[in-house]
């Protein structure tokens, strides 16, 4: 049940109601399951109306008080509005379990009010998460960002949908360093990027193919690296290549670019020169497709070729060895799998935070 146009101070009393309304008839009393607070930041109402049906499969997984904070364009001629949803599941002996969503939309110049009208409707002693589904990176956010994010303790976001992904990665780096450090001194707060959990698998299968123990020599051998990527997903592979450059001490020392194409790099490593290239491919769904490394195997001139064979596999085969594929299941990675995965996953990731900032200097050579 949805009900709109609520003041700001009906909201908690028509949530109580609501859930009333739900209990079974000489049933037990409704439980409120909530593990944190979600604040879900659009731009605009399309946006809103698409992430609202990820919404009760994210808080299925992880129960939350979802507040979509709705921010239009348009003249300021109503402050904020609200409006409320209470999703419940069947529990046991007829105990219904339920969680809540509250809509907070404002236009034009009313939009600033909207992280005052946040901050009345958390829920205490409980953690506070921001998912800032909005194209802007968060860098580049300005103030409305800076205020949600006043009393949140981790801010999930996608680079995959960055209008500017040269300028978004370039200045992820500092930004993320800066948020993390909190604005007080021992603050504890974690930025994450949907994208880089996208990649989870393909790193696991990539440390495997090379281990040392299995192809002893073949990461020091390593002459060319090719990475390509179906469109829109250049950041996504400027992130697996920021992650390897990352783990083996690469520095980068040219680059070339040929735009909506590829971006090659000349790479300084402790063995030599390294070649690396991220490569658009013309179609196909926007993620990492296929990753070629050339290297000695077993003494001898070889490659690790990695690439996706279906939709829930990956495969790694060591060309030259003589060795099998190795294969590596995939589980589903809808929006709502990754931000509910996400949302329990507190730990700040220092291999992240060393991968971008790598991934920072081959997006900012590639803008010279």
């Amino acid at each position: 049940m949805t009900a709109t146009e609520l003041p700001l101070r009906d909201v908690e009393r028509e949530l109580a109601r609501e859930r009333a309304r739900v209990k079974p008839p000489d049933g037990p009393p409704t439980l409120l399951a909530c593990m944190s607070n979600l604040i879900v930041f659009c731009n605009g109402s399309e946006q809103a109306e698409k992430l609202s049906k990820e919404l009760p499969a994210i808080v299925a997984l992880h129960p939350a008080r979802v507040l979509l904070v709705i921010a239009e364009p348009g003249p300021p001629d109503k402050d904020v509005r609200a409006g409320i949803e209470v999703w419940c599941k069947e529990g046991e002996n007829q105990t219904r379990i339920c969680t809540e969503e509250i809509a907070l939309r404002a236009q034009g110049a009313c939009v600033a009010h909207l992280p005052f009208a946040v901050r009345e409707l958390l829920m205490g002693d409980l953690p506070t998460n921001l998912w800032w589904t909005a194209p802007q990176p968060p860098p580049l956010a300005g103030p409305m960002l800076a205020d949600l994010t006043e009393h949140v303790q981790q801010v999930i976001f996608d680079s995959h949908g960055w209008t500017e992904p040269h300028r978004g990665v370039a200045m992820a780096a500092a930004w993320l360093e800066h948020f993390e450090r909190g604005p007080q001194e021992g603050g504890w707060r974690v930025a994450s990027d949907l994208n880089w959990r996208r990649l989870k698998y393909w790193r696991r299968l990539l440390a495997q193919a090379f281990d040392p123990a299995l192809v002893p020599g073949a990461l020091e051998s390593i002459r060319e690296v090719l990475v390509e990527h179906g469109p829109h997903a250049v950041t996504q592979a400027w992130q697996l290549v920021g992650w390897l450059a990352s783990r083996l001490h690469w520095k980068v020392q040219t680059a070339k670019v040929q735009p909506g194409v590829e971006f090659r790099w000349q790479v300084a490593t402790p063995q030599g020169k390294v070649a690396v290239c991220v490569h658009r491919l013309p179609d196909g769904p926007a993620e990492v497709r296929h990753v070629r490394i050339a290297c000695s195997l077993d003494g001898k001139p070889g490659a690790v070729d990695v690439s996706v064979q279906d939709d829930r596999r990956l495969a790694a085969t060591l060309n030259g060895s003589g060795r099998a594929t190795r294969t590596l299941t995939v589980p589903p990675s809808s929006i709502a799998d990754l931000v509910a995965r996400q949302l329990s996953d507190r730990e700040r990731d220092p291999v992240f935070r060393e991968s971008m900032a790598v991934a920072q200097v081959f997006a900012q050579s590639a803008m010279h």
